[in-house]
Order: structure tokens, then sequence, then C-alpha cells
């Protein structure tokens, strides 16, 4: 339990204190709480010794009455320093979170762990600023309650007061039991959490693909098992608190009653006053309270701290370095000087050197694989290579700050991924602060401004998530009018026309057109057409440089580039026949 208040302490910063004083005032609610008992102890012995008096009512009342007040006083400041700051908190979290991702290698974003983090943010800090903050200060509170009336009873019945002692070390046994039992249960229940929400991912991106193979029923019956099994790991999870807590329950019950018994005998024996002895009874069925109030919170806290390790696990991911140093660049050469990148034990890229000139288009080609995307991934540092260095206009990379970095990057992809919101704000993500003015000729230039206008709402339309409501060639513009706006001097471009009709096709590079010129141009070439008057084109095999020059003179030289333009040249050259009768 402490070791869960500590995290909480750790994560909360410097709203730690509120955390603190709202804590520190549960606990003073709680006392408030048997100062009632206090106050009926006292009346009781004056009633029975027949010195009761008037003014003895008049303070007895009024402390009672600031009791209370004092109570609803520290609920107030319990709840306005706790629940409140629980969001403030991990508002904060969610967005230093986000700030990481970004410097997470991708290799973090395809070993399958987007239901992990999913269930991260949209489960464990749930659970934990919206439960778990809430209970702090019933631990505590509970904890320190025990505490405070058992040595309350041993000025009243030394006798009652080891019973309850007693009472109190066999619940702590069996407490410690409930303890290993949550902290089993509650990560393997996380690990079938985050299955379902993997699963639920991939049902939901992949059901374009489901339906066109009508395996609706057979992949539905996939996500349902794990949603079976987490139902099942939460049920048997509940099982496994059952008899502890019964029997827990079932202690505090007999303790109870054993209470009532020896207050009873006490008083029939001459051996305590009437007074103490109803006190007693009365005090007998709150003594025991804290204990199944803790045994009731520890599925509870159990579930906390293990949503607080995952998190805390999330900020041990290895995260690409970062430096805090701003530099203008006076050229925007890209080079690389003997790089060599492995995704876990495959080598993808070997020992390869180039240079990309600025002011130039540079192309790279090669077969399915060979580890194209991978050069451009590794130029915006979306990897960190193993061995070798990257130099944008004779300075390495990595000496330069992530922000520095990408304010001279554009990136067009041939995948597109758009935000689910207006067009103006997905075209403006290039750059935030650009005027409407500035928006508007960026969709001119990237041939996108003319079809927006079809749109009822304009630059105001939704556009779903991932762009859902436009054609593939209408996400490409969009995309290339927000690099348009970023207007980076270096554009990575996998090339944008690969997949779209005829149409689309000229309306896109004429948007290129406007987009490369005077910028360092790297392209991933699919169609080689395309790249024919290239500067450089770069000839890649498995990770490695096979070969390079301009267009004419690489189809001249026997080898891969001069197989794939045959290749490709036959494939335009190829028709379907009509069967003649």
């Amino acid at each position: 339990m402490l070791s869960v208040l500590n995290k909480i302490l750790k994560i909360s910063g410097k709203r730690k204190n509120k955390i603190i004083r709202g804590i520190i005032a549960s606990v003073f609610e709680a006392i408030s709480i048997k100062v009632p008992i206090m106050i009926m102890l006292i009346s009781f012995v004056k009633i029975v010794e027949g010195s009761l008096e008037i003014s003895d009512i008049y303070y007895l009342t009024t402390a009672l009455a600031v009791t209370l007040f004092i109570g609803i006083i520290m609920n107030y400041i319990e709840n306005a320093n706790q629940m409140g700051t629980g969001y403030e908190i991990y508002a904060d979290e969610r967005l230093k979170l986000g700030d990481r991702l970004k410097r997470f290698s991708m290799g973090y974003f395809t070993e399958g762990n987007l239901g992990n983090l999913s269930a991260v943010v949209t489960s464990d800090i749930k659970f934990i600023e919206e439960v778990g903050m809430m209970q702090l200060g019933k631990i505590v509170a509970a904890m320190l309650a025990i505490v405070v009336m058992i040595i309350f009873m041993f000025f009243i019945s030394i006798r009652i007061a080891i019973m309850a002692v007693i009472i109190t070390l066999i619940s702590s046994l069996l407490f410690g039991k409930l303890q290993k039992i949550a902290k089993h249960n509650s990560k393997e229940s996380q690990e079938k959490q985050k299955d379902v929400v993997e699963a639920v991912i991939e049902y939901v991106k992949g059901m374009p693909v489901i339906k066109a193979f009508n395996i609706t029923g057979d992949k539905q019956k996939r996500t349902n098992e794990k949603f079976e099994k987490l139902k099942e790991a939460q049920i048997a999870y509940e099982r496994k608190f059952g008899l502890p807590l019964i029997i827990i329950n079932s202690i505090v019950g007999i303790a109870t009653g054993l209470m009532i018994y020896l207050a009873a005998d006490a008083v029939i024996n001459k051996d305590m006053l009437l007074a103490y002895g109803i006190t007693l009874v009365v005090f007998s069925f709150e003594m025991f309270k804290p204990i199944t109030v803790l045994s009731g919170l520890s599925a509870e806290i159990r579930v906390m701290e293990a949503a607080l390790y995952r998190y805390e696990d999330t900020f041990k991911i290895k995260e690409i370095e970062d430096v805090e140093n701003y530099i203008e660049l006076k050229s925007h050469d890209v080079e690389f000087r003997n790089v060599t990148f492995s995704y876990e034990s495959d080598e993808i890229i070997k020992n390869m050197s180039f240079l990309a000139k600025e002011k130039a288009m540079t192309a790279l080609v090669g077969k399915s694989g060979c580890g194209k995307t991978t050069v451009t991934n590794l130029i915006a540092r979306f990897w960190e290579v193993d061995s070798g260095e990257i130099y944008i206009g004779g300075i390495n990379i990595r000496s330069m700050s992530f922000d520095c970095l990408m304010e001279n990057i554009s990136m067009v992809f041939q995948d597109v991924y758009l935000f689910n919101d207006t067009i103006y704000n997905n075209i403006a993500f290039g750059k935030k602060e650009a005027s409407k003015e500035e928006v508007i000729e960026a969709a001119k230039k990237a041939r996108c401004y003319d079809f927006i206008m079809k749109y009822e709402k304009g630059f105001e339309t939704m556009i779903g998530e991932g762009g859902m409501s436009l054609s593939g060639g209408e996400k490409q513009r969009i995309s290339i009018a927000r690099a348009i706006l970023k207007d980076a001097p270096i554009i990575l471009l996998d090339e944008a026309t690969a997949s779209v009709d005829p149409d689309n096709e000229k309306s896109i590079q004429d948007a290129i057109n406007e987009l490369i010129s005077q910028k360092t141009l790297i392209v991933i070439a699919h169609k080689l057409s395309t790249i024919k008057n290239a500067s450089n084109i770069l000839v890649i095999e498995e990770g490695q440089i096979v070969d390079s020059g301009k267009h004419d003179e690489l189809i001249k030289k026997p080898g891969l580039y001069q197989n794939l333009w045959l290749k490709r040249s036959r494939s335009r050259a190829w028709k379907i026949e009509r069967e003649a009768k």
C-alpha cells in the first residue's frame, strides 16, 4: 500500500503537496468521525455518576457540532486536493507520454505494442485518476484509524485491547494473502485486457479485408475469444478473493460479538462502569470497520499498483536520444557515411554511403524490401542507425534537436494518414502559424482547391478518421498541400502516384512539381518513368547500393536497373486481346 502511495506522490511532481494535504485532511476527517463516541462516553459517565449539568450538555453539544463541522471541512479539503488533482496530474502525464512517443523508435510501434499502449492511456491512467486518487485518503485513514482505536482501547480495557491486537494481526496475515492474489491476478487480467484492445484494433483496421474475403464470422470469433478470456480471468480473480474476504468478514463479526461479550462480562463482574460498557458496545461496531475497508480496497489497490507499473514501463522504453541544439543549416545536402542498420537480427542497410545534393532529385530504386523506405526513415530519425553517420548540410543529425531536424524535412508518404478533423486543419498541420491565405494558396498549388470547394462546407468539411470520406488521390493532394505549406528545404517522397488513376496521377505530379523547386528531393521510385530526369539514381539491392547514375546511363548497363526498366516497359505494352471467333 505504501509503495502505491509513494508511486503516486512521485508522479504528482509539483502537485505533491496537494495530494499530501488531501491525505492529511482525510485522516482528520476519519478522526472526527470517532470523536462523537468519546463525547458519548463522557456523557454516559456523567449520567451514571449523576453529575451531568446543563453546562455539560452545552459544552458537549458544542463539541459535537464543532467536530461535525470540522469533518465536513476536512471532507471538502480532501476532495478538492485529491480528486481534481488526479485529473490535473494525469492530463500532464498524458501529454508527457505523447511527447515521449515522438522519440520512440518506429520498432516500438511495429512490435505489437499498440494494444499495450492503448490500454495504458485508456484504461490504466483512467483507473488511477478516477478510482485510485479517490481511495488514497481512505487507505491512509483506515490504517491510522486501526492504530488510534487500539491505543484508545488500552485506556478502557486492556483485555479487550489485547483481543483487538490479536484480531488485527490475524486479519493482517489474511490481508497479505489477498495482496498476493491481487498482485498476481491483476497482472494476468491486464495482459488479457491488452489482448482485447489489440484484437479490437486489428478487427476494426482489418474490416475491409475481412468483408472482402467474407471471413467476418471467423474474425469475430477470434475477437470474442479474447473477450471471453478477459471475462474468465476477471471472474477467476473475484473467486480467488472470495474465500479470504469471507474469512476476514467472519473474523470481524466474531470479534465484534466477542467485544460485546467481554464488555458485558466486565460490567456484570463490576470490573467496568456501566457507562464504559455501553460505550464499548456502541464502539464495537466501529472498532474493526477499517479492517473491512482495507480488505475491500485490496483488489483496487493492486489493480492500481499494476496500472502504475505498466504506466511506468512506458517510461523505461528506450527512446532516441535528443539534444537541445538548434542549428541554422547553411546548406541541405543529405549524406550517408557507412551507415548500417538492423531491425532485430536482420541487417536491412549495409555500410551504405551516398550524397543527395541540394536543389537536386535523388531517386531510390530497387525491389520491394530492399531498404528504400528504411533510408528515408533513417534520415528523419524514425530509427537510429547501428553504425555510421547521416549528415545534413555537413551537420550530423544526432547533434541537432528533433525540432530542428523536422523543421528541415517534409515527408509525403504513399499511404497517407489524415486526422479526423477539417480539411483546413489537416493542411494547416504542416504549419500551425499559417494564415488562412497561406493554407488556401497551398491547396491551390497542390491541385486540391477545386474539389475542396465542391463540398458544402469547403475547407471546414470533416473528413473522418484517416480521411475515410476522401478518395486516394484526394488524400494524396491534401498531404502534398500540407508539405507545400510547410515549405521545408528537404523533401522525402515515397512516390505518391504509384497507386492512383491517370487523372489523379497528372494532378498529383503537377502538385509535386510545385513542391520540389529549389529543394533537396529524395524520391522512392515505384514508376521508373517518373525519375528519368533525376540528378542521381541509387540502385539498391539487399540494403546496399549496387549502382548509381542518371537514367540514360543506367539503362545501357546490364544490371538491376536495366532489368527493372525492361520489365516495366513490357508491362506497359501488355494488353488483353479478344479471342478470335
